[in-house]
């Protein structure tokens, strides 16, 4: 009992100390630092026989405006937990505590953020951190699930129109204990069309540093900013995994309806009898509403949403080439050949908050020797309906019929300097176990201590 008191009062101590801000006038020139300390502890009760488990993370967020047009800022975050159930296969079977990185490295997480405004039209950012396109709680297309990458990024603004090109080096250690590079390069074109509708145009090219045949590093033909990469990958015959997609929303009055559609390949042309499932057909998108809303002094949120991945997306004939980052997918976490449903709730009164999130998944699972395309480490030439190259007959769902429910409740009380909560956890999968947990502590807005996927 001692350790549970502990455990929870401390962050109490640390938080009433106050944020480091230092400011300064030079040259007319605004200079700023600024320092967020980062603290998160809770105790875990498991009330289906899995082991209780303590929580215990830290770090902080670090801003330094240097004048109005360069600014930098890093996060530094480091856990000390017991591991629950669930977290522990997924270490288990990828090597990689969610959303950071190997087991190795003990739980830690480093981004740095550098922000220089070259004039009113462009500006650039470059470090190591993650990006994100879309407007959902999931994105198809590029999300922040997975470790962050050393990045590169020219933003260009004039009119109704922002346009990113985004470079990066990935890693990738499923085969290997020793990191692998591979790099990306992203155009996305933005478009306010008016005060309700926008739309987003999205194209990403993955390739391995590195092949049998010789050492590419960064392929330059991929740094020209207006070109499309798909006509240059087909110029250098194909060896790359090129993807493009869409991003669009609609508002009205204070309900956002989005949606998302990326196309990995489309091979219309190959046909046998009804010619339905060819493997190397790939697509996911996303159909979602959200809203926030006032009623007197309630504050409330709420967001439907729908993915789905069809069998294959996201994999890659050579797994180095895969859309992957450090054993975790840069779009979505299931990977590929799965339907999800997303429901969100948060409700704000004064101090007292309350958040309900349940997800329920359908995904295809692999058996021994078989490959039914929910792996995108695989090669997809090893589809599995037919077997080989020339697979037909896929559908979404398709292997070892998984379902997964997640559902998450939380009350918390804002102390200001953070937030004491009371949550419980309850996941369950197809032929496992039901995963509950009852969480008591303090926190921050820091890492959830549970997995949804």
């Amino acid at each position: 009992m001692k350790k549970i008191i502990l455990l929870i009062l401390f962050p109490v101590f640390l938080f009433s100390q106050p944020i480091l801000k230092i400011e300064y006038d030079n040259n007319d020139s605004l200079k700023q630092v600024t320092i967020v300390p980062f603290l998160s502890s809770h105790y875990a009760l498991s009330t289906n026989g899995d082991k209780n488990n303590t929580f215990f993370g830290y770090g902080g967020d670090l801003y330094f405006n240097f004048s109005s047009k360069f600014k930098v800022s890093s996060r530094i975050l480091k856990i000390n937990s017991d591991l629950n159930s669930s977290i522990s296969n997924y270490i288990d079977s990828l090597g990689v505590f969610p959303g950071m990185n190997q087991i190795n490295d003990k739980l830690t997480y480093f981004s740095i953020t550098a922000n220089y405004k070259i004039n009113q039209f462009f500006s650039t950012q470059f470090g190591k951190g993650k990006q994100f396109f879309g407007d959902g709680y999931r994105s198809m297309l590029l999300s922040n699930n997975h470790s962050a990458y050393p990045f590169l990024t020219f933003l260009t603004e004039f009119w109704k129109i922002k346009y990113y090109n985004h470079f990066t080096t990935f890693s990738d250690i499923y085969n290997s204990d020793i990191a692998q590079k591979k790099h990306g390069a992203f155009h996305y074109l933005y478009f306010q069309a008016n005060k309700n509708f926008t739309i987003g145009m999205f194209e990403g090219i993955i390739w391995q540093s590195r092949d049998e045949n010789y050492e590419r590093g960064f392929d330059i033909h991929y740094l020209n900013p207006i070109i499309f990469y798909r006509p240059v990958e087909f110029s250098k015959h194909s060896p790359d995994n090129a993807l493009i997609g869409l991003n669009i929303k609609y508002q009205c009055n204070k309900i956002n309806i989005y949606g998302q559609l990326l196309i990995d390949d489309l091979n219309i042309n190959r046909y046998e009898n009804t010619g339905d499932g060819f493997f190397q057909n790939k697509l996911a998108y996303q159909l979602g509403i959200k809203s926030e809303f006032n009623f007197k002094e309630h504050e409330f949120r709420f967001l439907t949403e729908y993915n789905q991945a069809q069998p294959y997306t996201y994999a890659h004939k050579h797994p180095m080439q895969n859309y992957t980052h450090m054993n975790q997918a840069l779009a979505h976490p299931l990977g590929a050949n799965f339907k999800e449903n997303i429901i969100m709730l948060n409700h704000r009164y004064k101090r007292w908050a309350t958040s309900l999130k349940y997800t329920y998944a359908i995904y295809g699972a692999d058996s021994s020797g078989t490959h039914y395309g929910q792996n995108i480490f695989i090669s997809d030439f090893e589809a599995s309906a037919e077997g080989g190259e020339f697979s037909y007959g896929n559908y979404n769902g398709q292997g070892i019929k998984t379902q997964l429910h997640t559902f998450y409740a939380e009350l918390n009380y804002d102390l200001k300097v953070a937030k004491a909560f009371l949550a419980c956890y309850i996941r369950n999968k197809t032929n496992q176990d039901t995963t509950s947990y009852i969480f008591l502590g303090i926190k921050t807005n820091f890492l959830n201590p549970f997995l949804d996927f």
